[in-house]
């Protein structure tokens, strides 16, 4: 059974529609990227499977359960986690704060105490800069931070939209290793992203979407071929 089963699916803004019967999977454990021009739906695709945006048609389930009309609180509690984005970080806390509130519902605070550290060993600058106010931070450790309050759900899924966004290729780079890290230590990552060298490094399989619809799933290898690539772009 895959963890996220996306079929058909439809949805839009007001009387716009954006997608137009979208099919995706993502498997226990599987690292899946997505990827397409500006406009083709990625964004719209991820916000309606976390319940930010009503599908006016098709299903999502969410291991055997339907998740159509879920609240994101919902899905987070079903094990999904999702990374927007914009720096999903309360600015006037500190970056420990910023943890500790990711984890308001976990009673057990020795769960949670090992959980930050787990994500400070991902991410050590979060543990340097524990007592800073977040957003103090440069966009790329705001970025570490967002991704480290979602996973202190200790998610099942982990999306991400456009992690790489605004960032330099140094810290881009050491962003995606940690995400790899993240996904071999067996949580499921679906990868929205318009860095496509980033991108098809990172997943081991891959779809492209283009005004709305799915026009590849395959393996990243095949995208390696920029004319194959430009022609489904």
């Amino acid at each position: 059974m895959a963890l996220l089963e996306v079929k058909d699916l439809q949805a839009g803004y007001h009387k716009k529609s954006v997608l137009q019967n979208v099919s995706l999977r993502v498997e226990p454990g599987e690292f899946v990227g997505v990827i397409g021009h500006n406009g083709a739906g990625k964004t719209t695709m991820v916000r309606s499977i976390f319940g930010l945006i009503q599908p006016t048609g098709g299903s999502i389930h969410f291991g055997d359960q339907s998740i159509v009309g879920n609240q994101p609180a919902e899905n987070v509690q079903e094990g999904m986690a999702m990374v927007p984005q914009d720096r999903a970080v309360f600015p006037n806390l500190s970056v420990r704060d910023n943890l500790e509130l990711a984890a308001f519902y976990v009673r057990d605070k020795a769960h949670v105490a090992h959980r930050i550290g787990e994500i400070e060993h991902l991410f050590p600058i979060l543990k340097e800069r524990q007592k800073q106010l977040a957003g103090t931070m440069s966009g790329g450790q705001q970025r570490m931070l967002s991704i480290g309050i979602a996973l202190m759900q200790n998610p099942r899924l982990l999306m991400l939209d456009e992690p790489s966004l605004g960032l330099a290729p140094l810290l881009v780079q050491n962003m995606m290793e940690q995400v790899r890290n993240i996904n071999q230590m067996g949580t499921a990552v679906l990868l929205i992203e318009q860095n496509v060298a980033s991108a098809l490094a990172a997943a081991s399989r891959m779809y492209v979407m283009k005004l709305g619809q799915m026009v590849y799933d395959g393996p990243p290898e095949k995208l390696q071929d920029r004319g194959f690539l430009m022609e489904l772009f």
